[in-house]
């Protein structure tokens, strides 16, 4: 048997319990207050960051957002804007003579007289130079193809931007000469009662030769070659029993025609209607300025004709480019002169305006159409907008849209002008 009363317990040291239980909740508050530290310090890290990224969002959502106000606040004057003073950057003195055409091809001014031509910068500076002796030149340009013919004469000359590429001699008077971007030619010629049209290349050899007459396919109004010189478009006129027609014929000189009559592809006969004017567009479109409106035609090997237009006014002017044609009409508003309609390659309507200048020529370029009188100019948005009209300090003989922003030559009687419009 167990003797209880002679076994002793230890007694327990709460002391050192308590110090030891101490000791640990105190290292646990230093280990928790570390770690809330911490913790603090990687919040306010994080917080920093979160409100930086804040920081730098509203910057950037505040400057798009004046930078779209700006750019909107710009187009929307620019929109509405019409400029009418000019600062002239520089004047350069004429030293030909008031015979001069002026045409612009890339970044350079062809001018052409009957003593030659010659090709200047934007500067003025001189890049080259050909002499001849021509009657009557007559000007065609292709992008920066340019012909010159000697109407009256036989002579034909071709020039690009870097120089002559070729002249040669026609085997008959001159009537009308076009040109391709390469370089063939199509050339309208006469001879006593006969005319022909002829195409040449480049150095003059003849490739396609046709006689007209007016008992068979009329007389050719006007010609035009398409720019890759395949395809070319002819406008003939012809009486029938004292009744006028004319037929918009198509030419195909590549494999597509090859199978055709006289390479004749297609043929739109327009009765009771003259055509004085026809052009290739740009692609695979061509316009027809008739008496009382225009006709397109769309078709990249076999033009078909597409859109047509009338109108009951006197048509005043035409004017095209490859994407954009327009005629200028006496007005259909009393408050106004002229109106100006515009249309798209295709025969869609890209604009109408109206104005009261009783300008002396109309040209169309980059998207504008500048008029232009004696000493005034007005220039038109395509859509038929009013962007600037101003009077010149000097007689205008003529005007050229060159590179640059609203920067334009003007041509006076002793001095070529660059400007800007302000």
């Amino acid at each position: 048997m167990w003797n209880i009363k002679n076994i002793k317990f230890p007694r327990p040291s709460f002391a050192g319990k308590w110090k030891e239980t101490i000791k640990k909740i105190t290292e646990r508050k230093k280990e928790k207050a570390q770690a809330d530290m911490q913790s603090d310090e990687m919040m306010s890290l994080s917080e920093k960051l979160r409100l930086h990224r804040d920081k730098v969002h509203l910057r950037t959502v505040l400057l798009a957002a004046v930078v779209l106000l700006v750019v909107g606040g710009a187009f929307v004057y620019s929109r509405v804007r019409v400029f009418r003073h000019y600062r002239v950057l520089s004047s350069v003195e004429r030293s030909d003579d008031t015979a001069t055409s002026y045409v612009r091809i890339g970044s350079r001014t062809l001018k052409c007289n009957p003593n030659g031509v010659t090709c200047v910068n934007d500067s003025g500076d001189v890049q080259w130079n050909v002499t001849f002796t021509l009657q009557s030149p007559v000007v065609d340009v292709c992008d920066t193809t340019v012909a010159v013919g000697d109407q009256g004469g036989q002579d034909v000359y071709v020039f690009d931007e870097n120089g002559q590429m070729g002249h040669f001699e026609v085997e008959y008077t001159l009537t009308k000469v076009r040109v391709a971007k390469q370089g063939v030619v199509a050339a309208v010629l006469e001879d006593g009662a006969s005319t022909y049209i002829n195409v040449y290349d480049v150095e003059g050899n003849l490739l396609v030769k046709s006689k007209t007459s007016m008992n068979e396919t009329g007389y050719p109004l006007d010609v035009d070659i398409s720019q890759d010189g395949q395809k070319m478009m002819v406008s003939y006129l012809a009486v029938d029993n004292s009744d006028v027609k004319t037929d918009v014929v198509f030419y195909n000189f590549s494999s597509v025609g090859q199978s055709q009559t006289d390479y004749q592809v297609n043929s739109v006969e327009l009765g009771g209607i003259v055509v004085p004017e026809v052009h290739f567009l740009g692609g695979s479109y061509a316009v027809a300025f008739r008496d009382d409106g225009l006709v397109f035609f769309r078709g990249r090997q076999v033009p078909e004709q597409g859109a047509e237009i009338t109108v009951e006014q006197e048509i005043i002017s035409v004017f095209h480019t490859d994407d954009y044609v327009g005629m200028i009409t006496a007005s259909d508003d009393e408050t106004h002169k002229y109106k100006m309609q515009v249309y798209r390659a295709d025969g869609s309507r890209c604009g109408t305006g109206y104005f009261d200048m009783d300008y002396a020529n109309v040209i169309a370029a980059d998207g504008e159409i500048i008029l232009y009188g004696t000493d005034e100019m007005e220039i038109y948005s395509t859509g038929g907008r009013k962007k600037a009209s101003l009077e010149y300090e000097k007689q205008i003989y003529g005007i050229i849209k060159t590179g640059g922003f609203r920067k334009y030559q003007v041509i006076t009687p002793d001095s070529t002008d660059t400007i800007r419009l302000r």
